[in-house]
């Protein structure tokens, strides 16, 4: 049986993805990586994940068609169902409403407060016995 506190970061940014693997690893929680939707969507459907952190992607330009980038977030939320996710984004913080009313448990601004990460993780997911040790700790990480 997997535990329960496995996270799911989906993130196609290399370094943040890395860093938020290291950071929850070191917290005790198990972590899964994807670098897009689509493998995150393969992990939520193979695996059980506690929480969803995923980064919002955005229109190249200000001008871009948003639709596809809530297709996508839609897409993760519809598969997560009842599992809280945590979307974090740079860009736009005015819409921050907007993504919440895509059914996230809330929302980071970037640059991420790593602590705040962290705490917030724990309030999402708290410890029920199933956290791995930090010397026992797993990352894996997916590429697509």
């Amino acid at each position: 049986m997997e535990p329960r506190d496995t996270v799911l970061v989906v993130d196609d940014t290399a370094d943040i993805a890395d860093l938020l693997r290291d950071l929850l690893t070191g917290a005790g929680y198990r972590v899964l990586v994807a670098r897009s939707a689509d493998i995150g969507l393969k992990i939520l459907a193979a695996f059980r994940i506690g929480l969803v952190l995923t980064d919002a992607p955005q229109p190249a330009e200000a001008g871009d068609d948003a639709a596809p980038v809530w297709a996508e977030l839609d897409r993760l939320a519809l598969a997560a169902r009842k599992t809280p996710l945590v979307l974090y984004a740079g860009a736009h913080p005015e819409r921050y409403a907007e993504y919440a009313a895509h059914g996230f448990a809330a929302c980071l601004a970037k640059p991420l407060d790593l602590d705040a990460v962290v705490a917030l993780v724990g309030t999402l997911l708290p410890d029920d016995g199933h956290r791995l040790s930090v010397a026992h700790g797993s990352a894996t990480a997916m590429k697509g």
